[in-house]
């Protein structure tokens, strides 16, 4: 599914206008097509009066296009005003077209909110700002919002709930509270973003007639999936198949004192389906693992004075590295000059994609045009503050254009990146289309959790997946995983041991 910024909806709209298709009829198309979702949506009911809520802009002609196409319908239509006449020809044209055919039309008035009309509507259209709102509403604007929000109507909004911005998935102040949005082109992230995209309610996208190639503008085109997407990436397992067939996943990492990283990795890789999974570690964490992990292959390496891999376990790594399918390197492996020497030598030495997951990633931090000379695809696993480190800004700079970063570290460096948090983000080098992922709640923020993770990005790597595939499933079965357990639990009991277990739950449907 497309998902695109303000800016770029506006250049593709931009780009229709000047090569095929009017404004005007652009706004002719999208009223239509948001018509007819409401008669959809309406058709076996006897809710037929509507009050259409319009603003001076865009929006507010979309808005002057429904109320006539509900008239010929034979819906009891009021169109309201809330900001003054429209500003814009093409808006002040449909609305000198609803004039004609005889809609009523009224004014917001502060003084008594017209309570009567918002109390009648059994069906409340928000027309109001759509994708152009910006700051925080005005003392008027709120009003109408509140007034929107306790009527007993349905509330549909076109484009974007009045209130919300369009490029985020904050909340900035009083907006209007939508049952359904109509997305007009196409997605935006307010969509997809928690916390705005839950104020959205349920998401239809309008096709209002732009040709294909006018797309081409878009200078930041995002996509989200869902589960029909996810499922297409993962091939029906045949029944001659074996261990083998589904790859071996080589963990490299642990130390003295997070064994737990290394047992909760390798699990997930388990617990997803891959044939074959290997825990390489330091031979001192050895009592913790080998007392809680069955299905798992032990490798214990070589450990230094700091409870971590030595350089020393290079022979045996390298050994490792000829005969698996996919390697995660980093989880719970601490930071010295001796982990510093192992990462190195996987990520150029390393045949198979590298997942490389929180301590990999600091160890490259002040190396990482390392990346350069790797010899197979790595897939670099960050949370804000560990991109903040490898980019040498502050965690503010990247979550101000989470996006932004993204794709400029991809362009810089030969890799796929998975920028985690809410929403995390994939995008891959040589791709402009970056993947913004809907699934997933708080409950996730803990401890452990990144090591799942990161133990399934090895696995789908393993099992055939290309590591941007893998990124973008592992990303979307993670946070679909988590949603289901803080269903089950809560959030505050979404602990990593409850993913692994119910992990298995979760893929049955993509069978």
């Amino acid at each position: 599914m497309l998902v695109l910024t303000v800016d770029d909806v506006r250049r593709v709209e931009q780009d229709a206008n000047e090569s095929s298709i009017s404004y005007l009829q652009l706004m002719e198309n999208a009223g239509s097509y948001c018509a007819r979702v409401i008669r959809k949506t309406f058709e076996n009911t006897n809710r037929r009066n509507v009050l259409i809520v319009c603003g001076k802009g865009k929006n507010g002609g979309d808005g002057f296009v429904i109320a006539r196409k509900l008239l010929e319908y034979g819906y009891n239509i009021t169109v309201m005003i809330t900001a003054g006449l429209p500003k814009d020809e093409d808006s002040s044209e449909m609305l000198s077209r609803i004039r004609a055919s005889g809609v009523p039309i009224v004014y917001f008035d502060e003084k008594n909110e017209r309570n009567d009309y918002f109390q009648n509507a059994q069906i409340i259209v928000d027309c109001i700002f759509g994708i152009g709102f910006k700051g925080v509403a005005d003392s008027v604007s709120e009003k109408v919002f509140n007034r929107i929000n306790s009527s007993s109507a349905t509330v549909i909004s076109v484009d974007v709930p009045s209130g919300l911005y369009g490029d985020s998935g904050e909340i900035g102040g009083a907006h209007v509270k939508a049952d359904l949005t109509v997305a007009v082109t196409c997605l935006k992230p307010v969509h997809v973003l928690k916390p705005a995209c839950t104020f959205c309610g349920q998401v239809v996208t309008a096709t209002i007639g732009i040709p294909d190639a006018c797309y081409e503008v878009a200078t930041s085109p995002l996509f989200s999936c869902n589960s029909e997407d996810i499922k297409k990436l993962f091939p029906k397992r045949k029944p001659n198949s074996h261990k083998g067939t589904y790859g071996t996943v080589l963990f490299i990492g642990g130390s003295y004192e997070m064994p737990g990283a290394a047992y909760m990795a390798t699990t997930a890789a388990v617990n997803s389906g891959a044939g074959i999974v290997k825990a390489a570690f330091p031979d001192i964490a050895y009592p913790a693992l080998s007392a809680k992990t069955v299905e798992q292959v032990l490798v214990p390496l070589p450990g230094n004075e700091n409870g971590r891999i030595s350089r020393k376990a290079l022979p045996r790594i390298a050994k490792e590295l000829s005969t698996c399918s996919a390697v995660v390197i980093g989880c719970g492996m601490g930071v010295d000059s001796d982990t510093e020497e192992v990462v190195r030598f996987v990520i150029e030495n390393s045949p198979v994609p590298v997942i490389l997951d929180a301590d990999g990633i600091n160890t490259v931090k002040d190396n990482i045009d390392i990346l350069d000379r790797a010899k197979s695809t790595v897939i670099l696993t960050p949370h804000p503050g560990e991109m903040a480190r490898l980019e040498k800004c502050t965690v503010g700079e990247i979550q101000s254009n989470r996006s932004a970063a993204v794709k400029s570290f991809v362009n810089a460096h030969n890799c796929v990146l998975v920028l985690k948090g809410a929403a995390t983000l994939v995008g891959e080098t040589g791709n402009d289309s970056i993947y913004i992922n809907t699934t997933g709640n708080p409950g996730l923020a803990t401890g452990g959790s990144g090591d799942v993770l990161a133990g399934l990005l090895g696995s789908f790597c393993a099992q055939g997946l290309s590591p941007f595939e893998a990124a973008v499933a592992g990303a979307f079965l993670h946070g679909e995983t988590g949603d289901f357990v803080s269903e089950k639990y809560s959030m505050m009991g979404n602990t990593p041991s409850r993913l692994l277990e119910n992990l298995p739950f979760t893929l049955k449907k993509y069978e």
